[in-house]
């Protein structure tokens, strides 16, 4: 298994997007919110990684 300090920021963006999404839903199912609710917040919150990992911060060809 990999360790994180051997991934690089494209790779840690994409591996947070599904633990974000996770996230909402186990939030919606824990708490009294809805799950439309929870699984939204998950959804912006994985969209903030993937606006940072493609305009703000685009990978190189390094």
């Amino acid at each position: 298994m990999l360790s994180v300090a051997g991934l690089s920021r494209p790779d840690l963006q994409l591996l947070f997007i599904p633990f974000a999404l996770l996230a909402g839903v186990l939030a919606a199912v824990l708490t009294p919110l809805s799950i439309s609710v929870g699984a939204g917040a998950g959804s912006v919150l994985a969209s903030l990684a993937v606006v940072d990992g493609v305009a703000l911060n685009p990978p190189t060809s390094d």
